[in-house]
């Protein structure tokens, strides 16, 4: 068993999904100190594509408290579910931790990088009528939001065509990575 502990330390807290803000509002009655990451990131809505800011860890918050006086507390709050710990002991999160994702916000918003692709390079469709096709990225079309792919379809006929930058991922299907340097040359 572990020694009481005096300081407050960093723990992660379930929540409720979609109940990240509502623990927040209501756990800071009595702990000061709580960290909810948010990521921005694109989603669709009513067919459109928009900018939404969501939880960067779903379902999750951190909060700085001190175990032995305020664990009942938190256990107790509405919308949350419980403490990550490992049995019945609180699992703590290094102050590190922390810092890291902290520091990769801005104005507490994460925005990670958006993957580039470099021509030649083997891809995926991941979404569309096309999803499951290896394809051969050959560029961006008026910025990063639409991309330019040849496509074989049948017989090694190699056919261009755009689509919306979301739909595609990294593959490392041996037989695309070999042939993309010459397939993509060869459209000028």
């Amino acid at each position: 068993m572990t020694a009481p502990t005096k300081m407050p330390k960093w723990y992660l807290i379930r929540t409720k999904q979609y109940k990240e803000a509502f623990v927040r509002r209501m756990l800071s009655e009595r702990v000061s100190n709580l960290f909810l990451p948010l990521l921005r990131t694109d989603q669709m809505q009513r067919g459109r594509r928009i900018q939404a800011v969501v939880p960067l860890f779903p379902c999750y918050i951190f909060a700085l408290f001190n175990r032995e006086t305020d664990i009942h507390f938190v256990q107790r709050t509405p919308g949350v579910v419980g403490v990550l710990g490992a049995g019945d002991e609180p699992s703590e999160v290094d102050e590190s931790v922390i810092e890291e994702i902290r520091s990769r916000a801005t104005n507490g918003i994460v925005e990670l990088p958006q993957r580039t692709f470099s021509p030649g390079e083997a891809v995926s469709i991941v979404g569309g009528p096309l999803r499951g096709i290896n394809a051969i990225f050959d560029r961006y079309m008026s910025g990063s939001q639409r991309v330019a792919l040849l496509v074989d379809l049948i017989a090694g006929a190699s056919v261009r065509t755009i689509m919306p930058a979301a739909l595609i991922a990294p593959t490392d299907t041996s037989s695309w990575a070999t042939a993309a340097p010459r397939r993509a040359n060869g459209w000028k």
